[in-house]
C-alpha cells in the first residue's frame, strides 16, 4: 500500500471512528499503525463488514480485492480511501 501523509483531517478521523466502533477489541487503541487483525481483533467476516461500511460511508465502488488484501493497518485503510476519494489523506 502506498504511504499517504496523514493529518488530523476529517477523512482520517472518520475512519478512526468507524474502526473504533467496529473493532472487536472495543477500539480503545485505534492509532494509525494499529493492525486490523492482530491489534484490533478483526477476523475475516468483520473485515468484510468494515469494507462494506467504509464503501457506504464514503460512497465508494466495491473495493478491489487486490487493494483490500494490501490493507493491514488503519493507516493503509485511510490511504486506500484517500486514493479512492481523491482526498490525499486529509
Amino acid at each position: 500500500m502506498t504511504t499517504v501523509p496523514l493529518s488530523s483531517g476529517p477523512l482520517r478521523e472518520a475512519i478512526h471512528d468507524i474502526v473504533a466502533l467496529m473493532a472487536p477489541t472495543g477500539g480503545a487503541s485505534v492509532y494509525d499503525d494499529a493492525r486490523l487483525v492482530f491489534d484490533l481483533g478483526f477476523d475475516s467476516l468483520r473485515l468484510i463488514e468494515l469494507a462494506v461500511v467504509v464503501e457506504q460511508r464514503f460512497a465508494l465502488p466495491p473495493i478491489n480485492l487486490d487493494h483490500a488484501l494490501a490493507v493491514t493497518t488503519v493507516r493503509d485503510l485511510v490511504a486506500l480511501v484517500a486514493a479512492q476519494t481523491g482526498e490525499g489523506g486529509t
